[in-house]
């Protein structure tokens, strides 16, 4: 990120909160903490900060911070706003959200601005103040991190498929995937087919894999599941992240030290490799061992075809424009917190356990 880019981020967060700290700057803005000393240093050569212990504060001359602006009445409103939305990059499952959104704002052209991050958490302000110096009112964020920055936007904002944690959930309204909850109906329909010792593979460290292994953990200690080896992580397997024989091998091998009997795959898209690189080849799929998918993009198109669960990526789309809409309308509304429920379809590739 270019200097004068930090120097306007810099400043439009001390506005919003009167100081700012460096080592919150640091990861914000996603450089060293020597940078933003730098920073700061040259904003208060300037007369723009005042510096203080482990931060800065605003001058006692500098003007507060601009007030969002203000919403149409309702009555008057004749055209819908514009409205940003920051996303993930190469992600498919945000495709589908953003089809949700388009389609409560029946203008997509005009109507959503989408800027696409790279999974580093010090570009997502920078994109999401560039959807607002763009003309949106209002931005869906889908951010890296949890979001400490959002009022420095000076709009609305919803999160999508994330959400927030202690004091800041007071204000902050968001609309998600219970992904907790879909963990638990594939671990829960597992244990129905009689499956004990249950292992789930998570590619790495995301927000949504993150929900998943705690509704995984969740289910598992509920139902009073066996202890053992739960969790395989792509960082248990050489070689990742490509899938081949290598990989599987490795997989297997932890499959049978657990001997374990069913398998939670997220995402369906490494469900659909395992299958296409020859897990099907060290066990018989559902007989020696069952798979469940976490999404439900491929899972119908595999042989056998995956038992997945099915986040409702276009009812969370949906829903959280129509949240954002209605803190447009009344900025001083409550947070909103919607957690929508995702489904478990049942294919093939699930069965009753097999014996010990």
């Amino acid at each position: 990120m270019l200097a004068a880019r930090r120097h306007a981020l810099i400043l439009r967060l001390a506005r919003e909160r009167g100081s700012v700290q460096v080592a919150e700057l640091v990861g914000i803005l996603g450089v060293s903490d020597v940078t933003v000393r730098r920073d700061l240093d040259q904003l208060a050569k300037a007369g723009q900060l005042d510096k203080v212990h482990g931060g800065a504060v605003l001058p006692a001359s500098a003007e507060p911070v601009p007030p969002a602006r203000p919403a149409q009445d309702p009555a008057e409103e004749t055209d819908l706003p514009v409205v940003g939305a920051l996303i993930p990059k190469s992600s498919y499952y945000f495709n589908r959200v953003v089809d949700g959104m388009r389609r409560v704002l029946r203008e997509p052209e005009g109507r959503l601005l989408v800027a696409v991050s790279d999974y580093q958490s010090g570009q997502d302000l920078s994109l999401a103040m560039g959807l607002v110096d763009s003309g949106a009112r209002a931005v869906l964020l889908a951010p890296t991190d949890e979001v400490e920055w959002a009022g420095a936007l000076g709009v609305p904002t919803v999160l999508v498929e994330r959400r927030s944690y202690g004091p800041a959930a007071a204000t902050t309204s968001w609309v998600r995937t219970d992904h907790e909850t879909g963990a638990g109906l594939a671990v829960r329909h597992l244990h129905e087919l009689g499956h004990r010792r249950i292992a789930m593979f998570a590619r790495g460290e995301t927000p949504t894999s993150r929900s998943v292994l705690s509704g995984f953990e969740q289910a598992a200690a509920a139902l009073s599941l066996p202890e053992m080896p739960r969790i395989i992580g792509s960082t248990d397997l050489d070689g990742w992240p490509k899938w081949g024989p290598e990989q599987i091998d490795a997989l297997a091998e932890r499959l049978r030290d657990s001997d374990a009997t069913a398998l939670l795959v997220h995402s369906d898209e490494d469900a659909l490799a395992l299958l296409q690189n020859g897990f099907a080849t060290r066990f018989a799929v559902p007989r020696e061992i069952s798979i469940v998918a976490y999404d439900d993009e491929f899972s119908a198109l595999t042989r056998p075809a995956l038992t997945a669960v099915s986040p409702p990526k276009e009812s969370v789309g949906e829903l959280a424009v129509r949240t954002l809409l209605d803190l447009v309308r009344d900025p001083s509304a409550p947070a909103r917190h919607v957690d929508v429920s995702p489904r478990l379809i049942v294919r093939e590739s699930t069965g009753v356990a097999r014996s010990a």
